[in-house]
């Protein structure tokens, strides 16, 4: 059949039999050398309307040219491979869009510098959690306060504000890890029971955060005035930055001016 005849009945513009063409995914079974007329066998429609399905899938065109090259069990495993890997990016998204989302509708970017505070910090004694997470992860680190409460009782109580120590970079690219930290009256009695670990004394900068400015992308712009605060000349990062809740305070359900947390870097 022509070229045109086909298009019609694989569903496929000129345009993308051609570029298909030159990728070699789809060529005609005859090309007429003196006016370059393109004509194609009603067996390659298969192929045709594989690769319309396989592109509203979004398969990348170097993938779909895999699974038309492959035999009939390996192109499903390749197809498989494919939708298992974009399920899991479309799962990493919708953790990102239900942090983003609220961020965006309800909270204000912050002023271009907010007053910068600093207090000393005693030793803690304090119930760990650790995890590597993604940005679309971080409800994790309600699950695991929750959890290190629940357990402080058998340390002597809750001895001061949980906080969450982010040790490394959490983007959707960059898995931290993230540590939450509840303090404690005294260590496990039996240690190898609960994860606990003791908090040097420390002095820290803070920026106090309120529901305002509390969620994401709003936070990121403290983050970045606290940082440049305490790599000024004359003083240099002591740890890991970290948020420092408040007692008895669920963000979920702040008012708009109300503290969240404080903001925190350790430093020298």
């Amino acid at each position: 059949m022509t070229i045109g005849e086909f298009s019609r009945r694989s569903q496929l513009s000129l345009k993308a039999l051609r570029l298909y063409e030159r990728l070699g995914l789809l060529r005609p079974t005859d090309v007429d050398q003196r006016n370059g007329y393109r004509r194609y066998h009603e067996s390659q429609l298969y192929t045709a309307r594989l690769i319309v399905m396989l592109r509203l899938l979004d398969m990348p065109l170097p993938e779909v040219g895999k699974v038309v090259s492959a035999s009939r069990t390996e192109a499903a495993e390749i197809i498989d491979s494919y939708w298992a890997s974009a399920e899991s990016r479309f799962a990493a998204q919708r953790q990102v869009m239900d942090i983003l989302r609220p961020g965006v509708a309800a909270s204000e970017m912050p002023a271009r510098e907010l007053p910068v505070r600093e207090r000393d910090v005693a030793e803690q004694t304090v119930l760990t959690e650790q995890r590597h997470i993604y940005i679309g992860q971080l409800t994790w680190t309600r699950e695991a306060a929750a959890r290190l409460t629940a357990n402080a009782a058998r340390c002597g109580g809750v001895a001061g504000e949980r906080f969450v120590i982010f040790h490394g970079m959490v983007t959707t690219d960059s898995d931290g890890p993230v540590e939450v930290c509840v303090p404690v009256s005294h260590p496990p009695e039996d240690p190898a029971e609960l994860a606990w670990r003791v908090e040097p004394t420390h002095r820290e900068a803070f920026i106090p955060v309120t529901k305002t400015h509390f969620e994401v992308p709003a936070i990121l712009s403290i983050y970045d005035q606290l940082a440049r605060w305490v790599t000024a000349p004359g003083r240099r990062r002591a740890g890991a930055p970290r948020e420092v809740y408040r007692a008895g305070i669920e963000p979920l359900f702040a008012t708009a001016g109300q503290q969240i947390c404080d903001v925190a870097i350790p430093f020298r």
